[in-house]
C-alpha cells in the first residue's frame, strides 16, 4: 500500500524554466470556466518545474526522463506530495529523473501552453531541463535518452499536445494515462501505432470509459493486439507485455488512482526505463 512506500531520499528541486508551459499567449487573458475567470497573473505565470533525482540514480550517458502532467486545480508542490510521486519513483527502482511542469496553477483547465501548443515545444523543454541538470552537475550526459509520459485526469492536454507536435516522439517509449482519455485520441493512437516499441497503458474509471473505448478501437484497428484488464486482479506480468493495455477499475476513485495501490510505481516498472541496479 502507498503508506509503505520508501522515503523520498533523493534530491528535489523547484526550478523555473523558460520552456515550461506558462506563461503562454494562449492564456494571456486568463481562462474562464463556469462563469469564473482564472486570471493570468495568478494561474498562468508560474514556470516552476518540479525535478526529482532518485537517491540511487546512476549517470549512464543519456538522461532518461519521466514527465508527469497533472490534472485540474493543482500545483507542482501539492502534486508531488498528494500523489507521492517521488516515493513511487523510488519504489519503482527506475533510473530516471522525474519532471513535473506546472500546468494551469490551481485552475480547472487542461490547456498546457508551450508544451501543448508550440511546435517542438517539448523538445525545447527537455533540452533546457537536461542542460540545467548538466550545468548543476546532477547528470554527466548532455542529451535525453528514453522518455516516459504520465498524465492524470486533465493532464491529457499536455501529454496529447506533446505527442501531436512536441518533436520528440521517437524518444518517447511509454505513455501512461491515469483516467486521462478525455481527448487527443488521434495523437495517442498515432503514437502507439507508429512503432511496436511504443507502449501505451491506460487505467480508467467510469469517468473516461467512453474515451478509452474510442481509443481501444483506434489502437486496435491496425492489429488486434490490445489487452483489457481488471484493476482488482491486476498483476505486474499483465503490464509487462509491451502491448497496449487498458485497465478498468470500479473500486478506486479517480483521484486515488496513482496512490491507492502504488500504481504509479507499478506502471513505471512496466516501462522501457532501466533499473538503478542494471
Amino acid at each position: 500500500m502507498a503508506q509503505n512506500l520508501p522515503a523520498a531520499t533523493g534530491r528535489t528541486f523547484l526550478q523555473p524554466l523558460s520552456t515550461a508551459p506558462f506563461p503562454h499567449a494562449s492564456r494571456t487573458n486568463g481562462h474562464s470556466y463556469q462563469g469564473k475567470l482564472y486570471d493570468a497573473a495568478t494561474h498562468y505565470s508560474d514556470s516552476t518545474v518540479g525535478i526529482y533525482v532518485p537517491q540511487a540514480y546512476r549517470n549512464r550517458g543519456a538522461v532518461d526522463i519521466i514527465v508527469h502532467f497533472h490534472g485540474w486545480n493543482n500545483n507542482v508542490k501539492h502534486v508531488l506530495e498528494r500523489y507521492r510521486l517521488r516515493e513511487q519513483v523510488e519504489q519503482s527502482g527506475r533510473n530516471a529523473i522525474l519532471l513535473v511542469p506546472q500546468g494551469p496553477k490551481d485552475a480547472p483547465d487542461s490547456g498546457d501552453g508551450k508544451l501543448e501548443l508550440d511546435r517542438n515545444g517539448f523538445a525545447r523543454f527537455i533540452s533546457e531541463a537536461v542542460s540545467w541538470l548538466h550545468a548543476n552537475a546532477i547528470v554527466s550526459g548532455t542529451r535525453a535518452g528514453r522518455i516516459v509520459l504520465t498524465a492524470h485526469s486533465g493532464g491529457y492536454g499536455g501529454a496529447g499536445g506533446v505527442l501531436a507536435r512536441g518533436g520528440l516522439n521517437e524518444s518517447i517509449t511509454d505513455v501512461i494515462l491515469f483516467d486521462s482519455a478525455y481527448g487527443y485520441y488521434d495523437a495517442f493512437a498515432n503514437w502507439t501505432n507508429a512503432a511496436p516499441s511504443h507502449h501505451l497503458l491506460s487505467v480508467f474509471t467510469d469517468d473516461t470509459s467512453t474515451g478509452n473505448t474510442a481509443l481501444m478501437g483506434m489502437v486496435q484497428a491496425p492489429k488486434p493486439n490490445i489487452y483489457v484488464r481488471l484493476g482488482d486482479s491486476l498483476t505486474q506480468d499483465q503490464l509487462d507485455t509491451r502491448a497496449p493495455t487498458f485497465i478498468l477499475t470500479t473500486s478506486i476513485a479517480h483521484d486515488d488512482l496513482l496512490t491507492a495501490r502504488s500504481w504509479y510505481a507499478m506502471f513505471l516498472r512496466a516501462t522501457a526505463l532501466e533499473t538503478t541496479t542494471a
